[in-house]
C-alpha cells in the first residue's frame, strides 16, 4: 500500500496513511511529513499495539532517546524499557504504574532542560470512551503571524523556563503522580532559550515559550513580561493555529517540540483506563 500524507482539515497537522512504525522503508516518508507537518498521526495497521521494542527503534531513528530524567519519577518507566515513560492510570496491586494526570496545561517537553526535546512519540493502548483529547498549538504558524512590531519586540530576547514551579503547583494540588525525590526537585534548574528559535532542520522561524514552563522574559520586569508573554500566547492559541486530537486505539501519533506546545484533556479517571507509551526524542540547544 502507498503511503500519503493527509493534511487534517482546516490545521497544520496530518494524517499518515499507510505507514507502519515498525517497518524501517516507511520512515524517510514519515521524518519527511514530521518536518512539513509538525504533528503527524499514523492510524493503527492491526489490532495488536505497537511492540515496546519496536516503538523504540522507530523513535530512534529520529534521534537519540531520553531515559530516566530530574523531572521523571523512576516507577513510571517501564519495566525492562526505561527509554518508555507510561501516561496511564493503570494499577497493579494497587500501585499507579504511571503518570495519570501528565500535560494538563500548555507546555513543550522538556523544554526546561539545556537541550530539550526534539520530539514525542507516543503510541494509544487503551483510551476513554470521552474526554483526553490532545490539543496541539503550531509556534510555527504563530509566529508567522505576529504583528511587525511584535516580532521586533522578541528579537533576540530569551525566556526562562522550569519544571519546578508546575510540579511543586500539581504536588500542593493533591496530584497522585508519583513524587520526585529532593535531589530531582534541587536538580530542576531554570534554563534560557530564544523566544524565536530557529528550527534546525527546516531552518523556519517558530516561537519556543509555552504557559505551563516559561516563567518571564529575560532582562524585563515582571509587568512587561507578562504582558509581552500574554501577547504571544494571545496568537498562539488562535483557533486557526490549534489541531485537537481524538485518539484511537493503536495510534502512534509524533509531534515537534521544536514547533508545537500541546494540552492533555482530563477524562473520568474513575470510571475510565487510559494507557499509553511515550518515548522522547534528544534534540539541541535553540538558537
Amino acid at each position: 500500500m502507498a503511503i500519503e500524507v493527509r493534511r487534517v482539515a482546516g490545521g497544520f497537522a496530518a494524517e499518515v496513511l499507510g505507514a507502519d512504525p515498525a517497518r524501517d522503508a516507511d520512515f524517510p516518508d514519515i521524518h519527511r511529513a514530521f518536518l512539513d507537518h509538525g504533528v503527524i498521526v499514523i492510524r493503527a495497521q492491526a489490532q495488536t499495539p505497537l511492540a515496546p521494542e519496536a516503538q523504540i527503534a522507530f523513535s530512534g531513528r529520529f534521534g537519540p532517546l531520553m531515559g530516566r530524567r530530574p523531572s521523571t519519577p523512576d516507577k513510571v518507566l517501564m519495566p525492562g524499557h526505561p527509554e518508555i515513560i507510561l501516561l496511564s492510570n493503570r494499577r497493579v496491586k494497587g500501585e499507579k504504574v504511571g503518570i495519570s494526570d501528565a500535560g494538563r496545561y500548555w507546555h513543550s517537553d522538556l523544554c526546561f532542560e539545556e537541550k530539550p526535546n526534539l520530539g514525542t512519540v507516543v503510541h494509544a493502548v487503551e483510551i476513554p470512551p470521552e474526554g483526553g483529547d490532545t490539543l496541539f498549538a503550531d509556534l510555527e504558524g504563530a509566529y508567522a503571524a505576529l504583528p511587525d512590531d511584535l516580532k521586533a519586540r522578541i528579537e533576540g530576547k530569551r525566556a526562562a523556563h522550569t519544571f519546578r514551579k508546575h510540579y511543586l503547583e500539581v504536588m500542593a494540588e493533591g496530584s497522585d503522580r508519583p513524587p520526585l525525590t529532593p535531589e530531582q526537585i534541587d536538580a530542576l534548574a531554570e534554563t534560557y532559550h530564544p523566544i524565536a528559535r530557529t528550527h534546525p532542520e527546516t531552518g523556519r522561524k517558530t516561537l519556543f515559550i509555552n504557559p505551563g514552563h516559561t516563567t518571564h522574559v529575560e532582562g524585563l520586569g515582571a509587568a512587561e513580561s507578562r504582558d509581552l508573554l500574554d501577547a504571544l500566547y494571545a496568537v498562539c492559541l488562535a483557533p486557526e493555529h490549534i489541531y485537537r486530537h481524538k485518539w484511537r486505539v493503536g495510534d502512534t501519533v509524533v509531534w515537534d517540540n521544536r514547533r508545537v506546545m500541546h494540552n492533555a484533556e482530563p477524562y473520568d479517571m474513575a470510571r475510565y483506563t487510559r494507557h499509553m507509551h511515550r518515548c522522547s526524542i534528544h534534540g539541541d540547544k535553540p538558537f
